[in-house]
């Protein structure tokens, strides 16, 4: 994080003292989108070369960065900018020492600081567009290390004594003053979140019981998100368990364009089992195993390290671990044996049970009002069964179970293949660029606003930030219809083609993302060898790319 930090600031000092090195053409006052950088061609084919070795490894980390970017895996894409940018800074005698890491250098910069504007407002978006995570309210209330009352002592020790606990749970006085939190201040919160989880903690305890570890577990995701499969927290961690995008595919959770399987509470659950499982083989203690899971496990490894302390309590007193660390295992425990034993704290759980369905095997992207008509059920209905879909509709390059109610299968199977031509959809891929709206998208894309919108879950008269990904839906019958920005190809009777006018500000990434092909297919197609284009050239694409 320190290191990711740096690069911010220090791309920025840097831009505002050097010029733009990568424009295309001559002079020109208008902004661009830089390209990505790219070793001169010379240097590039000698590899006894160090600048040219420097500077191949730096580009390679860049093109993995973008790419990460334009996946939507913002995590793996800041930490490759960082590592390109620190690759170029470790040039002996600095990076300007040779002109070619420095023309490199400042292409690199300026690239970089234009995605990270454009990540931060995409995470933005995504927040705005979330509920707030539990974690970010209750991980900051003061939690008192002073002694508690005999009554609470006593009422505690009498509900734990009641119930059948899988996690040894700690009568201290911090764990008592969470217990008071939930008593008090947090009274309707938590019995809110807790009648919430009722639908699902029978399936977090049966899948922590087929991972061996305490069910009891469960009551983490109470405290991290109280249970809401939409929370997104400051950290840029989302759903029911809380994962950050790197955590959560390292545990087998896809977070791309079309899904986010980390609000899934199904799959996630899975994840987090094994996470805490792994935690607690490194530390072989259920509360630092608790502390890794908030905190991450280097640093709580580096807290033992330092302190000397092989005990979470005794580490808990150091300056080892933030508050909301500190908060946070207590608050666990705390959760335990309240919600266990609700009735003796005066808590009304209400009742709830997670709603049956059946998986349909549904092959590229379809609308999924359209599918809700075809099934009989409100889309509400289909976006609750299928909470880790981020767009309106099944993704488009893949095969997806969709869940829909039980009996519903066989009829969806039907109406999606008699499906008419004006009930099918193609969508195209569009990451926002400086100074298009709404409108202007619509009409590059021959739709209408409120088609975008729709699809997209935004007020049609919202202003877009740059960065702001969207999916454009086009109807099949007008799927390859040449719009203001597309010019008809003469080349088209054997494949359909499109002839791209490139705006300024425009990328081949961008470009790739907006069309749903790829970079590399953009470069094969029109013979480029590299990353730069230039505003008023035209590219060739072929929009049905299944012949290629």
């Amino acid at each position: 994080m320190e290191g990711r930090l740096w690069a911010a600031r220090f791309c920025t000092v840097l831009l505002a003292a050097l010029p733009l090195g990568c424009a295309s053409g001559g002079a020109s006052s208008r902004v661009t989108t830089p390209a990505p950088a790219a070793a001169p061609k010379r240097a590039a084919q000698n590899p006894a070369d160090p600048a040219a070795v420097l500077i191949a490894q730096a580009e390679a980390h860049l093109k993995a960065g973008l790419a990460a970017a334009d996946a939507g895996e913002i995590d793996e894409a800041r930490n490759e900018f960082d590592r390109a940018i620190e690759t170029l800074a470790s040039f002996p005698g600095g990076a300007f020492a040779d002109p070619r890491v420095a023309e490199c250098y400042r292409r690199t910069l300026d690239t970089v600081q234009v995605r990270e504007v454009e990540l931060a407002a995409a995470a933005s978006d995504e927040a705005a567009a979330a509920e707030p995570a539990a974690i970010d309210g209750v991980g900051s209330l003061p939690v008192s290390d002073a002694p508690a009352s005999a009554a609470t002592m006593a009422q505690a020790v009498a509900a734990v004594e009641s119930e059948t606990l899988d996690l040894p749970v700690e009568l201290n006085d911090a764990v008592l003053s969470c217990i008071g939190l939930y008593e008090g201040r947090l009274r309707d919160w938590f019995q809110e979140a807790l009648s919430r989880g009722q639908k699902y903690l029978p399936g977090i305890r049966r899948v922590f019981a087929e991972e061996g570890i305490p069910q009891d577990l469960a009551y983490v995701a109470l405290v991290e998100s109280a249970f809401k499969t939409s929370a997104y927290s400051r950290a840029k961690a989302k759903g029911v368990f809380q994962f950050v995008s790197a955590t959560g595919k390292r545990y087998g959770l896809a977070v791309d364009w079309w899904v986010d399987e980390r609000s899934d509470p199904e799959k996630a659950t899975r994840a987090a089992a094994r996470y805490l499982k792994d935690l607690y083989g490194l530390f072989g203690d259920w509360n630092l195993a608790l502390a890794g899971y908030n905190a991450g496990e280097g640093k709580v490894l580096r807290g033992m390290a330092r302190y000397r302390k092989q005990d979470y309590w005794d580490l808990r007193k150091t300056r080892a671990l933030r508050p909301e660390t500190k908060n946070y295992v207590p608050l666990i425990h705390a959760a335990i044996v309240v919600a266990k034993s609700p009735q003796r704290y005066g808590f009304v759980i209400t009742q709830d049970t997670l709603p049956e369905w059946e998986e349909v095997a549904v092959k590229g992207a379809y609308d999924l009002r359209v599918v809700a008509e075809c099934v009989g059920e409100p889309v509400e209905t289909l976006r609750g069964l299928n909470p880790e879909l981020r767009r309106l509709a099944t993704p488009a390059d893949r095969s997806y179970d969709l869940r829909v109610p039980p009996g519903r299968g066989e009829t969806l199977r039907q109406c999606l293949a008699d499906l008419p031509a004006d009930k099918k959809v193609a969508y195209r891929k569009h990451v926002v660029r400086r100074g298009q709206t709404l409108a202007s998208i619509a009409r590059a894309n021959g739709v209408s606003a409120q088609a975008i919108a729709e699809a997209n879950l935004l007020v049609a008269q919202r202003r877009l930030r740059p960065g702001t990904e969207l999916v454009i839906p086009v109807p099949a019958n007008k799927a390859h219809v040449v719009t203001a920005r597309h010019e008809a190809s003469p080349a088209s009777k054997d494949r359909d083609n499109v002839r791209y006018r490139i705006q300024p500000g425009d990328t081949l990434s961008s470009i790739a993302a907006e069309h749903g092909t790829t970079v590399r297919q953009l470069q094969a197609w029109n013979g480029l060898s590299g990353t730069r284009i230039t505003a008023g050239s035209v590219l060739r694409i072929h929009t049905d790319t299944s012949r290629d």
